[in-house]
Parts: structure tokens; sequence; C-alpha cells
């Protein structure tokens, strides 16, 4: 049944609205660089803002509210959220007892940063590979993980596993074939408190207690 012109008026009024918010969190995001310092280039939120308002064909109230919510939380995750990146690059590479016993802090602290800026420069050309592709989310998702996976399997080989939420992440994407170090659990339970809410991370807890998730057969029994 067609739109009338009055309802045609009110969802222009509507996406215009959805419009003048992307851009005020924009600015917001701009004039926070000088202060929070977020580890996005201008042009990086600008991708993300634009993509969070994007309404599908025949789009609805409901996913005007979605877009919302995903500015919400380009905002949030931008000026709130910690440097995860530097902290996985800090915890994988022990940074903080090699900085107590360097005999060259100098030295030390030049490295840090150098590789600090290369693992930003990989980030970066991975999520434009992401960006540039014609794959779908899920489709995006299957291929990071696959690249996890492969991560994974470089770290559980090492002598020396690197401790951080990065690799602990890598290594749970593993089969049980593959050995553990010792500190895997507490490591991947701290990785999951952080991510999630107290809710939602007692329920994965009781989960994992109450039942066997290989006896799982399809995806229904995690509905």
């Amino acid at each position: 049944m067609p739109i009338t012109d009055a309802e045609k008026q009110i969802r222009f009024r509507k996406k215009e609205a959805l419009k003048r918010d992307s851009e005020n969190i924009f600015r917001q995001l701009q004039l926070s660089m000088g202060f929070h310092k977020p580890q996005k280039s201008p042009q990086e939120i600008r991708y993300a803002v634009d993509q969070a308002i994007e309404l599908p064909s025949g789009w609805t109230d409901e996913d005007i509210v979605r877009a919302q919510q995903k500015l919400t939380q380009i905002l949030h995750d931008i000026i709130s959220m910690p440097d995860e990146l530097k902290n996985d690059v800090d915890e994988g590479t022990n940074s903080s007892l090699r900085f107590r016993t360097t005999p060259d802090p100098t030295g030390f602290l030049k490295e840090e940063k150098l590789a600090l800026e290369k693992t930003r420069a990989l980030a970066s050309h991975l999520i434009s590979a992401l960006n540039l592709s014609n794959c779908s989310d899920a489709e995006k998702a299957a291929a990071i993980m696959e690249a996890v996976r492969t991560v994974g399997r470089a770290v559980a080989n090492q002598k020396e596993i690197p401790r951080s939420a990065a690799t602990v992440v890598c290594l749970a994407s593993l089969g049980p074939h593959y050995e553990r170090p010792k500190w895997f659990a507490k490591r991947l339970a701290k990785t999951l408190v952080n991510q999630l809410d107290v809710k939602l991370s007692g329920e994965v807890g009781k989960l994992l207690v109450d039942q066997n998730l290989s006896h799982f057969s399809n995806d229904e029994d995690l509905s």
C-alpha cells in the first residue's frame, strides 16, 4: 500500500533528525580528540558514523532506534573506553616489568612506541580491508575469526606465550587438542568479566558450570 505525502514528510523528518544526531556525534568526537586522544582518524570516525545511520530499504522506527543506539555506542567506545589496543600490546610484551628492569629506559620507550605504531598500522589496514570488502557482517566475522585462529596457532606453539586479553581470545578460538598455559582460564575469565556486564557474565559462568557445551547438538540448544 503506497504511503501518503504526509507520511513521506514524517519519514523525511525522522531521517533528517537522525542525520543531525550523527553530525552532532561526529563534532563531539572531533572536539574530544584533543582531550581524550581517541586512537581513530577523522576518516575512521566519519566512516563509522555514516555506517551507523545507514538505513535499509523500507526502514521502520525500530531501525531508527537501532541507528541511534549505534551512534551512542560509537561515542562511548571512543571517549569512555580504554585504549584496548595499547593495553594488549603492553600486556603482550610485559611492558611494565621490562621497563622497571631495563638499563636503557629511553631506548625501551622508543621500541615500545614503534611497536605500538606498527600494531596500529596493521589494525588500520585490516579494518580498511574489511570496509572495502563486499562481505556481509557475518562474512567479515568469519574472515576475522580465521585470522584469529591463525594467530592463535602460532601463539600456542611459542615457548613463552604472551599474556594479554588479545592472546587469550586467540587461544580460546582453538580446538581442545591445543594445550593452554596455566594462567589461561583465569585470564579468559578476567577478559569476559571486563567485556560483559555482571548479569551476562554470570549467565555465561552458570552455563559453563551446569552444562557440557559439547553436548549441544544444534543452535536451538543455545536459545
